[in-house]
């Protein structure tokens, strides 16, 4: 018995230090949408060079600092394909949702992950759907409808339109904006569960986690760059950036690409993708945070402030719920 609750204890440490190296790795990701924001509608960067830029010096730096690691031989080709197709189709969606919407309401959906998760590791690996799953899910769904119902378009708080005279014409385009970013942030969660139950996936081979942020920055910065150019987006901007603009790169590669991946795919590998997706109400604190630094974007409506108090109560909640049920797990009882 002494013995089974020492393991227990060790078993419950080790998920704590992985609990918060997840938690740091949310706040990391929080910052994506803030700074795919700021670069696009701040600094004009197009989208596609953007992602090539931000991951060909992520892929450079992993490959320098973390090298000895990284170790692709043995990987089938067909998941690396598959690995592809998830970052570079999720990329795309999450830049171009944080060029039309707030960065907000793109880690928004984000925090819908964890049902997303947990009802596919019940279709797929027949693992048993966690407790209070689907009232979680309801509340962050009404919480989610509030932040959005009778929000101003995105497209016209920053960076991008006429400002508050504008306009029958171009408040229409804007709506129009807004709610196709809306649309594409919904794609954005859904691939991310997605990419979450793969990364654990392959954790459970052995594969390191430097290893698969190396792939994942390579396949984004070939892909993006190929579609930049067949494209014939213009890469002026990055000629003239300015320092503010930078910094922002140089934080987005190195912040949150770099470190943020690495850590997620380490807690992810050893947490599992419905324990690392239940802390995503971190993404939303911290992102509401780096918006109201960066761009300026603050809560304005009650609905608003309801939604969001809503949506991190319930993911709170439900984190400490499963926490619960893991602590008892572990100490046997």
């Amino acid at each position: 018995m002494n013995k089974l609750t020492t393991d227990g204890k060790q078993a419950l440490s080790s998920t704590g230090s992985w609990i918060l190296l997840g938690l740091l790795s949310h706040s990391a990701w929080g910052g994506y949408p803030v700074l795919a924001r700021y670069l696009q509608n701040g600094h004009y960067i197009g989208t596609m060079s953007l992602a090539t830029m931000t991951n060909s010096l992520a892929a450079g730096a992993a490959l320098v600092l973390l090298g000895p690691r990284i170790r692709i031989k043995g990987i089938p080709f067909k998941e690396v394909l598959i690995l592809a197709f998830i970052v570079v189709t999720r990329g795309l969606t999450n830049l171009y949702t944080s060029k039309y919407t707030y960065a907000t309401t793109v880690q928004l959906f984000s925090l819908l992950a964890p049902f997303v998760v947990a009802a596919l590791s019940t279709w797929l690996y027949k693992e048993p759907l966690p407790r209070h799953t689907i009232t979680a899910l309801l509340l962050s769904l009404a919480g989610s409808a509030a932040m959005i119902y009778r929000a101003q378009p995105a497209a016209m708080i920053y960076g991008a339109g006429p400002a508050g005279g504008s306009t029958g014409a171009a408040s229409a385009a804007a709506a129009g904006r807004n709610a196709l970013g809306v649309g594409l942030a919904a794609i954005s969660g859904l691939l991310l569960a997605f990419y979450m139950l793969f990364i654990k996936k392959e954790g459970k081979k052995g594969r390191s986690a430097e290893t698969l942020a190396f792939i994942q920055f390579t396949s984004l910065a070939v892909c993006m760059g190929t579609g930049s150019l067949a494209a014939g987006e213009s890469w002026k901007p990055w000629l003239s950036l300015a320092p503010s603009g930078i910094a922002a790169y140089l934080v987005f590669a190195f912040g949150v690409l770099l470190i943020g991946t690495v850590l997620q795919n380490n807690a992810i590998r050893n947490l599992g993708a419905p324990t690392y997706s239940t802390l995503q109400a971190m993404r939303l604190l911290s992102t509401i945070v780096y918006s109201w630094l960066l761009l300026g974007e603050v809560i304005k409506t009650f609905w608003q402030a309801a939604g969001t108090l809503t949506v991190i109560a319930t993911i709170s909640w439900y984190t400490l719920s499963q926490w619960q049920r893991t602590r008892v797990a572990a100490s046997g009882g």
